[in-house]
């Protein structure tokens, strides 16, 4: 498959968790390019989450929703827990009219929330300056 590389969707890596930020109008294409790329990339690196962020999505058709549930539930069989954040109101709607249950998947509202989900937690001594014995 020839694919176009200033079209593929990223795929971060943050301690120890892969976080896809899915954005704009989603191609078919290139979200079963994903698929393919974030399964190598957790049989590769083992993360213990799995971040799809739909923030950013504007439409989510029949095919976009059956792709992402199948990418949240291979990850979950390949032993990764896989979280779905930023959802829309209309996504859901999509979601329950096309009768695709997430019951294996974790959701959040927001990615920072799906983060903290996973484990991560802001550190809130970032401001304060460092004492004399952390030198």
């Amino acid at each position: 498959m020839q694919r176009d590389a200033g079209n593929e969707i990223p795929i971060l890596e943050l301690w120890g968790r892969l976080v896809v930020p899915l954005q704009g109008d989603i191609t078919d294409t290139q979200m079963e390019a994903l698929q393919e790329r974030v399964l190598r990339r957790v049989r590769a690196r083992a993360p213990s989450g799995l971040v799809l962020d739909a923030t950013g999505v504007w439409m989510m058709d029949s095919h976009l929703c059956a792709v992402m549930g199948r990418l949240a539930s291979a990850a979950r069989l390949m032993g990764t827990r896989p979280v779905l954040s930023g959802l829309s109101p209309t996504i859901v709607m999509t979601l329950q009219t096309m009768g695709i249950e997430l019951t294996s998947v974790e959701t959040t509202v927001s990615l920072e929330a799906a983060l903290e989900l996973l484990g991560v937690w802001p550190d809130e001594d970032d401001d304060e300056e460092e004492t004399d014995d952390e030198r």
